[in-house]
């Protein structure tokens, strides 16, 4: 067997790009290889049989071949359907795809992550809760990068205390306020950090763990803006209007 030869390999589609007159550019996110860049010849001719797979957040087969960084897709179906994600949903989707496609290397494979993100979205697909969720699968992503969160004890190794207040700083951890100087970091809870560290975040803490996750990813994502944000405030701008239109009618 071809050792460069791979025959489906169960893996998502993170992104497409056009790609010259007919074909197109994926990046995908596999199982056992990580995530992989690869050539569709053709598929977006309309007779192409891949054509109709090109949506994100479907469970796919993939085959490939090549030798370079960039590979050639031949083989391309569908592992079984789901019910793709929708509006809020959709826009958490995509930006879990972009967590991947900005933080993970190609051919790096992340299996512990991987699996935690089939998981991811087949909770998106039901259209459940999902923010807590969420923030595990960022804490979970900074470990497998080689930046594990230390959210049992502070900076000097001493337990961290529910009710006392912290400066969560990137390279040192959960510095106690009073002790801050010139540091820097999102001030939390020794609740809120004990609490993601046993993921069992409140309703209450989520926006203050969106807040603290959203600091520390910041130096790994790069300076463009996240396309998902976008979508997300389009979709909450959308759901505000419908509630707004809902009282109305009600009166």
């Amino acid at each position: 067997m071809n050792p460069s030869i791979i025959e489906r390999q169960p893996g998502y589609l993170l992104h497409t790009h056009p790609y010259r007159d007919s074909s197109a550019l994926l990046e995908i996110w596999s199982r056992d290889f990580g995530r992989v860049g690869l050539v569709a010849r053709g598929a977006r001719r309309a007779k192409s049989p891949w054509r109709g797979l090109l949506d994100s957040f479907q469970p796919l087969l993939l085959s490939w071949g090549g030798k370079g960084d960039l590979k050639t897709l031949r083989g391309m179906e569908l592992e079984q359907m789901i019910t793709p994600p929708a509006g809020q949903s959709m826009a958490a989707a995509y930006y879990v795809n972009e967590l991947v496609l900005r933080t993970c290397m190609r051919h790096d494979p992340h299996p512990g992550l991987y699996a935690n993100y089939v998981k991811m979205l087949t909770l998106l697909s039901t259209h459940q809760q999902f923010e807590a969720q969420l923030r595990y699968f960022e804490k979970q992503l900074l470990a497998e990068l080689g930046y594990g969160l230390d959210l049992l004890s502070d900076c000097h190794g001493e337990p961290l205390v529910a009710d006392a207040d912290y400066r969560y700083v990137a390279d040192e951890g959960a510095v106690p306020v009073g002790q801050e100087r010139d540091r820097f970091g999102e001030k939390v809870s020794g609740e809120l950090l004990m609490a993601l560290a046993q993921e069992r975040l409140s309703s209450d803490q989520l926006g203050a763990a969106k807040r603290l996750m959203r600091t520390l990813l910041r130096p790994h994502l790069g300076s463009r803006p996240l396309e998902s944000r976008r979508l997300w405030s389009i979709f909450s701008k959308l759901g505000k209007t419908k509630l707004g239109n809902a009282g109305e009618a009600r009166h």
